[in-house]
């Protein structure tokens, strides 16, 4: 866990967003405010169509959980793997899904 600098802090004015930054990552708090990210922009990714059909549910170690409706739609959708996770990495303006595990 990254503690905070407290020198730099009492000695020159830091951005607030830096500071929010680090105070989540500092409680843990960043992950989770990730995984809400992606759940909002899910449907936005991958499309009204297959959004209906599959539900991210966790990131665990750079790897994104997406509970899907069926076997049909998981075959699809890992045909598109590559795609999404470069469409949600770009959305978020981060290189945090590394991989898709539908199940």
């Amino acid at each position: 866990m990254k503690s905070i600098d407290t020198k730099t802090r009492f000695n020159k004015t830091v951005s607030l967003k830096n500071e929010l930054d680090t105070f989540m990552q500092y409680i843990g708090l960043d992950a989770k405010m990730q995984e809400l990210q992606i759940l909002n922009i899910w449907k936005e990714c991958v499309g009204s169509a297959i959004a209906n059909y599959s539900t991210p549910i966790e990131i665990r170690k750079n790897k994104l959980l997406v509970r899907v409706e069926n076997a049909s739609w998981r075959h699809e959708l890992s045909m598109k793997k590559e795609e999404i996770i470069e469409k949600l990495n770009l959305k978020l303006k981060k290189k945090i899904i590394k991989e898709i595990i539908f199940i």
